[in-house]
């Protein structure tokens, strides 16, 4: 185990301290603001896109960038005349998402008629004129470039102006009419175009929805690539997991939505001149920072978002080390018995199954009155680690998630069973994975071509199979509880189709 990630490391999958140590802080982080604030929502949400943000594999990762360069290098231009098609249909999706946003933001900031609606209304306009162009740019990046993505971005204007305006006149029909008549509007914005305003204007009308949408397109095409490829992306979302849980800390540079493409397109690297500046120009300099921002800030939290669901994800530490056929090679059988038997990421499994043992007793303990008291007095003398763990487990209580981590042995959940089991089966594999090892060497002593005997592969294949198993289903199992225990659904709703899970969680919640 390294102190600091390198290139290598990164690439070899090995853990390093200061990730460890990151990956702590983030679970505390965000345990804390969950606490501080009494919310679960930035949990849910963190342990919910996890998954999904961790499905890529190298073909999908190869896939995004091509269609990315694809999508920066566009030189289409949308035009009414050019490309009537895509012109209409980008216009019809603005249209929409604008109604929807002007109409909702109404509801709520322009219901009591006073001085400052049509201010209000100016400031709907303007988020609208951004979202406008945030939407232009995420379906095509040279479409804004036009006279027409200019008109369309008027629209925005003219619906915040037109929402204050009928408000003002004491009906809320006047949203979805404006907003009709703005559609209207935009050949007319293509043909007469519109001026550009100077500095922080153009920062922030221009700088501010563009940069969004480079990204909201990357983000989407991400998402299509990672999909192209699930079943790649499934097999390798353990490897992606330790990676970034354990082998990635702040030594190894923050990877854009898109991975691979700062490769192919300097603009979009750390090193390369984001925006083109002249001396002096602090308007230049505020945009570039501006697209670094939006471009690495994303990319750093992701980074760490994912580091903190290993309360949750940790179990999946324990996936692979087992071969998907029966190794026939002296290579295969070697690297089966020399990883099972010693390597990073078993010391790393092996120390996980030594804490839910731990956890077993002490937390079943605590359940008891009669030995509570025997173990708050030993307390007084035990270490502050000892102290941290007990008071990490109430607090887990008291943010209704009293079995995930927390032990009853004699009431355990389902996926607590097979948390245990897996536990079981990594202390085995331990033990006889030593055993094989070291008749293995006494083998090669003898014969140096000697490879470990077919029993024991089988065996140990069987044994790393079974825990693979273990750990799959405790994170399927165990996800449903933490949706359910941390009001991701409500718990009334559990009838019917839905009365499988009331079974299996209910007494749980």
């Amino acid at each position: 185990m390294r102190w600091i990630s390198t290139p290598e490391s990164v690439e070899k999958n090995e853990p390093t301290v200061l990730a460890i140590v990151e990956t702590v802080l983030a679970v505390a982080a965000y345990w804390g603001i969950a606490i501080w604030f009494d919310t679960h929502i930035h949990l849910l949400v963190s342990i919910c896109v996890a998954p999904l943000l961790l499905l890529r594999s190298r073909e999908s990762t190869e896939k995004g960038v091509r269609w990315f360069v694809s999508y920066f290098e566009d030189k289409t231009e949308i035009t009414l005349h050019g490309t009537p098609a895509r012109f209409w249909i980008l216009l019809l999706l603005i249209v929409v998402i604008i109604t929807t946003f002007t109409y909702g933001s109404a509801k709520i900031l322009l219901v009591q008629k006073s001085n400052w609606t049509l201010v209000s209304s100016i400031g709907i306009g303007m988020v609208s004129w951004m979202i406008t162009l945030t939407v232009s740019v995420a379906v095509t990046r040279k479409g804004i470039a036009t006279r027409e993505g200019a008109g369309m971005a008027v629209v925005g204007m003219v619906v915040g102006l037109g929402v204050g305006a009928g408000m003002l006149a004491g009906t809320e029909v006047g949203v979805v009419m404006v907003t009709a008549v703005a559609g209207l509007l935009v050949p007319i914005g293509a043909a007469i175009g519109t001026g550009t305003a100077a500095g922080i204007f153009i920062l922030i009308v221009y700088g501010i929805p563009i940069t969004m949408g480079m990204w909201l397109g990357s983000l989407i095409i991400r998402m299509s690539a990672t999909l192209y490829h699930p079943l790649r992306g499934l097999l390798t979302l353990p490897e992606n997991w330790r990676r970034f849980s354990l082998g990635i800390d702040s030594y190894h540079g923050v990877e854009l939505m898109v991975p691979g493409v700062e490769n192919h397109i300097e603009q979009l690297s750390l090193s390369g001149e984001v925006v083109e500046t002249r001396s002096g120009e602090v308007y230049a300099y505020a945009g570039m920072f501006l697209v670094r921002a939006f471009w690495f800030f994303p990319g750093l939290f992701y980074r760490w978002s994912i580091k903190s669901t290993c309360w949750l994800y940790l179990p999946l530490i324990y996936l692979g080390g087992g071969l998907r056929w029966r190794p026939h090679m002296q290579e295969e059988k070697a690297w089966l018995v020399a990883g099972l038997h010693k390597s990073p990421v078993q010391s790393i499994r092996r120390w996980l199954a030594i804490g839910v043992a731990v956890s077993l007793v002490i937390t079943t303990a605590l359940n008891y009155p009669t030995f509570q008291a025997e173990i708050q007095g030993s307390l007084s003398d035990a270490p502050k680690s000892m102290k941290s763990f007990l008071w990490f487990l109430d607090r887990l209580e008291h943010v209704s998630l009293p079995y995930l981590w927390a032990f009853d042995f004699f009431d355990l959940a389902s996926w607590q069973w097979l948390n245990l089991l897996g536990a079981v089966l990594t202390g085995g594999l331990w033990i006889y994975s030593d055993r094989v090892n070291r008749i293995w060497t006494r083998a090669k002593e003898r014969d140096s071509s000697a490879v470990p005997k077919d029993v024991h592969i089988v065996w140990l294949l069987q044994m790393t199979r079974a825990r693979n198993l273990c750990a799959i289903l405790y994170v399927l199992l165990a996800f449903g509880y933490c949706v359910l225990a941390l009001g991701g659904i409500d718990k009334e709703l559990l009838t019917g189709w839905l009365a499988p899970l009331d079974f299996l969680y209910g007494p749980y919640l």
